[in-house]
């Protein structure tokens, strides 16, 4: 395994040519592991501390993405000169600012028409609950249990293609967790539109995320800069490399955090 991230500290070296980097990293399944609930997946002291060394790098910017709400992930990573994505690339902090996107707005109502319809037909089973976001909501169902897994996944299939159906909004399946946001919000969108932006323009871009919604970006990305699905070798994706979780995440990270030499 060293060897295979020296190779990458190399592959970065013969492509960035001189360039500043710019380290997109996803939060939950890649930096940290993903948690029963979302409260409950914290970075550790450690973590932190790597992530204020790759900050405090002159010609290296790191941009975390994520699906949460952008004011928790700013509670979660407290470290100067952090940028931000959240909300699916719906919210950004960039460069000591918030920043707006082109994206587009929720319609409030019937976002919470659908949700009530959504709430109403799960009600008989235990072990989900709706996370309310800035431009949607998000169903988490991880600990659904397994004897009532399949006439949930059933039910909740069946209100999928009714919003399919409508057109509206666009549905974001992770794991054992469900999405619902306006059309046109994604990471891959608003990476896109970052790398257009001044001190931005020009970097060689770096991207780690482990779940589907990550692989917008890793498309956005190809042939552009070095993109690495955080999980299963063999698991379909975009990306162009793999690394297995996120502790050999923190590995990478931490040469990564070395300087590197331009070639």
């Amino acid at each position: 395994m060293t060897d295979f991230y020296a190779s990458l500290r190399s592959e970065i070296q013969a492509r960035r040519r001189g360039r500043p980097l710019l380290l997109s990293l996803d939060y939950d399944g890649t930096l940290v592991e993903i948690a029963p609930r979302p409260e409950l997946a914290r970075p550790t002291p450690e973590l932190l501390e790597l992530v204020r060394r790759l900050t405090a790098q002159g010609d290296l910017k790191v941009l975390v993405v994520s699906g949460r709400p952008l004011r928790d992930l700013q509670e979660l990573l407290p470290v100067p000169g952090l940028n931000f994505l959240g909300s699916h690339g719906g919210e950004a902090y960039i460069s000591g600012r918030l920043h707006p996107l082109q994206v587009g707005a929720a319609d409030d109502e019937e976002l919470c028409r659908w949700r009530n319809r959504l709430g109403e037909r799960l009600q008989p089973f235990r072990g989900w609950w709706i996370e309310d976001k800035p431009f949607g909501f998000a169903l988490h169902y991880r600990q659904v249990s397994a004897e009532h897994a399949y006439e949930f996944i059933g039910i909740l299939g069946g209100w999928r293609e009714q919003l399919r159906h409508e057109g509206r909004f666009q549905l974001l399946a992770g794991k054992k967790v469900l999405e619902i946001l306006p059309l046109g919000v994604s990471k891959g969108a608003a990476i896109q539109e970052i790398l257009l932006l001044p001190g931005f323009f020009g970097v060689f871009p770096i991207y780690l995320g482990d779940d589907i919604t990550d692989e917008s970006a890793f498309r956005i990305l190809q042939g552009q800069g070095l993109t690495i699905k955080v999980g299963r070798p063999g698991t379909e994706t975009a990306a162009f490399h793999f690394l297995p979780d996120p502790e050999a995440v923190q590995h990478f990270l931490a040469l990564l955090a070395e300087p590197l030499e331009d070639s």
